[in-house]
């Protein structure tokens, strides 16, 4: 691992709805102990693990949850967490009622962010003419996956979408990259994608950053994501631009810190008041 992207800052948002349903749907989780049970355990998981609670909801067979992680963290591992820790408690609670386990196998977890997915995409899209850059050049700088096809990742005991907007900065802002460069660029960066467990769906690059939209795996950190694209873009740069990175000297060609945030189809605004209402 290069040193320059062992330690990463990140500015980040990452919202998850996640949603666990009772053993067949049992009414399990109708009385009012056993939900005031459920969430003494979830809130003290959620301190424990550094999980940020912004919403909950207990019905008679579901538990839905609305969380905020870090970019270290897995959706995966969080999911896992929550119900092995409320399963234990609620078996502990009912030892003697026969009740072998509380939740079904498996979970939803989608995505939700400060804006939606569609918001997200043009976002993206608009980027290069935001910036001043007009004419037939700019179009190699944007780039859509044709074989991206979501979910990218479907689960045998569930369903999970998780989407990301990611940015990264070159090296102190120093502009390296051009259209000679992007095609080769994106397709390196889906290579990578498929290596590390992230599909990309689409980029749009300027002289001095990438912007990535990606759907990753459950049980992958969207740092580690990002550390992959960081690190195998640096090597490809070096393979095949040098001389780039010899004129710039941005010979790690990005800085260790990034931006990314989860989008979804449903916004978190939205996730939050369909939860409150419930």
């Amino acid at each position: 691992m290069n040193p320059h992207t062992k330690a990463l800052e990140a500015a980040y948002q990452l919202h998850f709805y996640l949603c666990f349903k009772t053993h067949y749907l049992q009414p399990l989780l109708a009385p009012s102990s056993t939900q005031s049970l459920l969430s003494a355990v979830l809130q003290e998981v959620c301190d424990r693990e550094q999980y940020h609670l912004l919403e909950f909801e207990i019905t008679d067979d579901h538990l839905r949850l609305l969380l905020s992680l870090q970019p270290t963290q897995t959706v995966a591992n969080t999911a896992k967490m929550v119900k092995g820790n409320l399963d234990h408690e609620f078996s502990v609670a009912y030892a003697g009622e026969r009740i072998r386990k509380l939740f079904a196998r498996g979970y939803f977890a989608r995505s939700s962010g400060k804006v939606d997915l569609v918001a997200a995409r043009q976002y993206v899209d608009k980027q290069v003419p935001h910036h001043g850059y007009k004419g037939e050049w700019t179009k190699p700088l944007k780039y859509r996956n044709p074989a991206f096809r979501s979910p990218a990742f479907p689960l045998a005991h569930g369903y999970c979408l998780l989407n990301y907007h990611v940015v990264i900065a070159t090296q102190d802002r120093t502009p390296i990259f051009d259209e000679v460069i992007a095609p080769g660029l994106f397709n390196c960066c889906v290579a990578i994608g498929e290596k590390h467990s992230f599909a990309i769906e689409r980029m749009g690059l300027l002289p001095d950053h990438l912007h990535l939209i990606v759907e990753a795996k459950s049980d992958v950190a969207i740092e580690d994501c990002v550390r992959g694209v960081m690190e195998n873009t640096r090597q490809w740069m070096e393979q095949q631009f040098s001389g780039v990175l010899k004129e710039t000297g941005a010979w790690d060609v990005w800085r260790p810190s990034y931006y990314t945030g989860t989008i979804g189809e449903y916004t978190t605004a939205q996730v939050r008041k369909f939860l409150a209402l419930g």
